[in-house]
């Protein structure tokens, strides 16, 4: 009997404790923001565009492709743009870039399109925009030789540099 006098003691008490701690209610509202910013990341080490053996006396211009990658932030609206190269040749400008790939003393002429046809020279001035899904995307770039130019045998290089407006 003493065991259940003690038992109905304690729930009472705990009862009576619990009853106490709520003795109202009250509720708020937590704001909670964040701020995304417009980001994009570009990749160009591993696309080069690499044209191979180029014969002048073929009377065919010799093309290629290579690629980058691009991730932009929703929304984004990147514009891509690309550069001279590091040896423009008489006239060049931003809006129409005349590039060369440099060996010794020789230059020999190419151009770098942002569509398959090779009718849209990839410029350093309106660029080409992309479409921004948050997601990695492979951007292609063609490339294009023209047939015919008299230039000394050798290794040709360039680099071009690749922008991104956001």
């Amino acid at each position: 009997m003493k065991l259940f006098k003690k038992v109905l003691l304690l729930t009472a008490a705990i009862g009576l404790v619990s009853v106490g701690a709520f003795a109202g209610n009250t509720s708020g509202n937590l704001s909670v923001t964040a701020n995304v910013t417009a980001a994009c990341v570009i990749n160009t080490s591993s696309g080069a565009v690499a044209f191979g053996g180029y014969n002048p006396t073929s009377g065919t211009a010799l093309t290629a492709t290579g690629s980058f990658t691009l991730q932009c932030t929703n929304g984004a609206n990147p514009t891509v743009l690309m550069g001279q190269g590091a040896n423009p040749g008489t006239g060049s400008s931003d809006a129409a870039p005349v590039r060369q790939m440099a060996s010794g003393g020789y230059m020999l002429g190419y151009q770098l399109y942002s569509d398959s046809a090779r009718s849209l020279v990839w410029d350093n001035a309106t660029g080409v925009s992309e479409p921004a899904n948050g997601t990695l995307q492979t951007i292609t770039v063609y490339g294009s030789i023209p047939a015919g130019q008299n230039v000394g045998a050798g290794s040709y290089t360039d680099t071009v540099v690749v922008n991104v407006n956001y």
